[in-house]
């Protein structure tokens, strides 16, 4: 099965330079769209989130919002992402069933287990790698991605300090995609970009440079 790019935004960059980067990525081809849960500073939170909805609804693109429990009265968005367990998820699945629901986890199986038995549509380990945006995560070993199957049968993401170089390292893992913050947002071309890591991701085997 083809592997996929789950692109994080943060809403706090302007939101022109963000509307453009997010429809430019979506260019590429991506699995989902998240916005990270960093709203200081902007006034209007729901008038950016309903913007990038536009985008991503045009290109049928899911759109979560991380930690979004306070808009859930809102339809501009088809997902949530948490940070970690919330012994709430039943009562909020009855008042939103049409949502889709991730959840970042560590080298913790319980956080796995939570996860199956709450039908998580998604998990994303974090972190992968070292990585300057996801500096809150521990790492995560090898040894825990390989036994995720014993646990969780859901779509599984890695994230944090994945890039040209740190991406070969994974072709051995099972996995069903990867999240990419800076790897896309951070660049000129993100259409380029997500293409070429998706090309990457999917081939067998990482013997030529990545960027020509």
């Amino acid at each position: 099965m083809k592997k996929s790019i789950y692109l994080i935004a943060d809403p706090s960059l302007e939101t022109p330079l963000l509307l453009q980067k997010i429809e430019q990525a979506l260019r590429g081809g991506l699995f989902a769209v998240q916005l990270w849960n960093h709203w200081r500073g902007i006034a209007n939170p729901l008038s950016v989130i309903q913007q990038v909805h536009e985008l991503t609804r045009a290109a049928h693109v899911p759109l979560f919002l991380n930690e979004g429990l306070a808009y859930l009265k809102w339809r501009c968005f088809e997902g949530i992402h948490l940070d970690k367990p919330n012994e709430k998820l039943p009562a909020l699945k009855k008042q939103r069933p049409d949502l889709l629901w991730g959840m970042t986890c560590s080298n913790r199986v319980e956080e796995l287990q939570w996860a199956q038995r709450h039908s998580l549509d998604y998990i994303s380990y974090c972190s992968v790698f070292p990585s300057k945006t996801s500096t809150s995560c521990e790492l995560v070993t090898p040894e825990t991605i390989q036994n995720t199957r014993q646990f969780y049968q859901g779509k599984v993401f890695l994230a944090g300090g994945i890039n040209e170089l740190t991406l070969p390292s994974l072709q051995s893992l099972p996995f069903d995609g990867i999240a990419l913050v800076s790897a896309i947002m951070g660049t000129s071309n993100p259409a380029e970009a997500v293409l070429i890591y998706s090309q990457r991701l999917n081939q067998s085997t990482y013997e030529q440079e990545f960027f020509k």
